[in-house]
């Protein structure tokens, strides 16, 4: 069964979005690599990333978006959708390594027809370090028959 999508009429500035954690193995920095032509060694060569002094390869900085999309899909449900989402990358992340994404809701503002457009502060930490923070907005439509 599908769960519901959120009743936007509930919706409160301050909610906070469940954290949400993601970790990248070397593995999925290659899938990853080859979904979006990305081939830069420092995501998939260890070797080259060393080289590099780093001590692992990089998550594509364009990860941290999917992961910010996908937390805030997660909890809005299925029928809502992204209108935009931009973020700020504040320090690496590497293979192995566990990120928590975290948000709260900063903003309820009703469109057209029900929908609402719902913003959210979002954070993509690594233990203590931020590695970046977004602001994502989110067509949530009212439930059918509202």
């Amino acid at each position: 069964m599908i769960r519901p999508t959120r009743d936007p009429a509930t919706i409160r500035v301050g909610d906070a979005l469940p954290a949400r954690e993601q970790r990248f193995t070397q593995v999925d920095l290659v899938a990853y690599g080859a979904a979006t032509w990305d081939w830069h060694r420092l995501h998939y060569d260890l070797e080259y990333a060393r080289t590099k002094k780093l001590p692992g390869t990089l998550v594509d900085g364009q990860a941290f978006g999917a992961v910010f999309a996908r937390a805030a899909l997660d909890w809005a449900g299925p029928r809502a959708f992204i209108a935009r989402l931009g973020f700020k990358m504040k320090s690496m992340a590497f293979a192995g390594d566990t990120l928590i994404a975290r948000g709260e809701v900063t903003a309820v503002r009703a469109l057209d027809d029900g929908v609402h457009l719902v913003t959210l502060a979002q954070r993509l930490t690594n233990g203590e370090r931020v590695c970046a923070e977004a602001t994502t907005e989110v067509r949530v439509p009212a439930p059918a028959g509202r």
